[in-house]
């Protein structure tokens, strides 16, 4: 009987050991797709990849939620050596509501709002932008081609270059205006921008012209196109 008693003990720790470390060789194979913080990794995992909570560290370290991979949702990113931000992650970048915590000689200092894709926006969520009016246009849009600070501005008809633009008037709240080839636009713009444009322009199924009034506020950094299609 005691031999038996022995016996199962042994099945029991050995299932015990095989299960441990089975778990633990997922989580060694498990990736975090993030250079910082890819060093170490504990955690929940799916194909072989960081997936619901979990720890990982690097040069920097991060305790939250994952997705493929990557911090996506809520989560605490401690910078080596720097600030701590807590929050909200979309794909590995900040978005979304959270704080940052800096540590100084003097305290700590704190910032709170939202963020998009990783860059802060403000206490407030604002939209990447707002169109304020637009008389006289068949249609507007708005869209941004990366990070940067300008604003390249393209004016059609009827989806061709607009060679009819007569009487050009930008009102601006930041920046320098340049032109390159067909195109001009705004440079070393602090945003947010208040943008105004108004022109006068043939109408393209008569000899007759109107006018044209386009007002947008910018809220997000970054290089932006609009075109204006009459």
């Amino acid at each position: 009987m005691r031999a038996i008693n022995i016996s199962i003990k042994g099945f029991f720790i050995s299932s015990f050991l095989f299960t441990f470390l089975h778990v633990q060789g997922q989580v060694n194979d498990c990736k975090v797709l993030m250079p910082a913080i890819s060093g170490t990794y504990t955690g929940d995992c799916k194909n072989g990849l960081a997936h619901g909570k979990g720890i990982s560290a690097g040069t920097d370290r991060y305790e939250g939620e994952f997705n493929r991979g990557l911090p996506n949702g809520d989560g605490i990113y401690e910078y080596n050596g720097g600030p701590v931000y807590k929050g909200e992650w979309s794909k590995g970048l900040k978005h979304g509501r959270g704080e940052i915590t800096y540590h100084t000689l003097r305290g700590d200092s704190v910032i709170k709002g939202f963020w998009r894709a990783d860059d802060y926006i403000g206490r407030e969520n604002l939209p990447s932008y707002d169109i304020v009016r637009k008389d006289n246009l068949l249609s507007v849009n708005i869209s941004k081609e990366g990070s940067g600070n300008t604003i390249v501005i393209r004016y059609l008809m009827k989806g061709q270059i607009n060679s009819k633009v007569r009487g050009l008037s930008m009102v601006y709240s930041s920046g320098t205006t340049f032109k390159t080839g067909t195109y001009e636009g705004l440079q070393d713009v602090r945003f947010p921008l208040e943008l105004k444009i108004t022109y006068n322009t043939n109408n393209p199924i008569s000899r007759s012209s109107f006018d044209v009034v386009f007002e947008c506020i910018i809220n997000e950094a970054g290089k932006w196109e609009i075109t204006l299609n009459n």
